[in-house]
């Protein structure tokens, strides 16, 4: 495939406009992302910027309030869960990094 081939294709996941608070958090306020094919982004922030909300609504772990979430150019309904993302391939894996003197145990 060409790049212009590439350009032509829908995102293989757009989010428009997401939008999800936790009682008074607004966790995230109308985030939009496209991500093509084999692209791999990085998201960094700070603490509290939305970046694992919005890896959780990505994976169907969580429901946002408003927006729109399209996957391989299909739009995706309230019902996009856990399992409707893995069956479209895509999987959250959380990693927290151990230091020499802890253990999952005593965190």
């Amino acid at each position: 495939m060409t790049a212009i081939d590439d350009r032509a294709r829908p995102p293989l996941v757009s989010l428009g406009d997401i939008a999800k608070s936790f009682g008074a958090v607004k966790a995230l306020g109308g985030v939009s992302l496209d991500l093509a094919p084999g692209e791999c982004i990085g998201l960094a922030g700070h603490n509290g910027a939305g970046k694992s909300t919005l890896m959780q609504v990505l994976a169907g772990n969580v429901t946002p309030d408003t927006g729109r979430l399209a996957v391989d150019g299909t739009p995706v309904s309230g019902g996009f869960g856990v399992a409707a993302a893995n069956r479209a391939g895509i999987r959250s894996v959380s990693y927290t990094h151990l230091r020499a003197h802890e253990t999952k145990a005593n965190l």
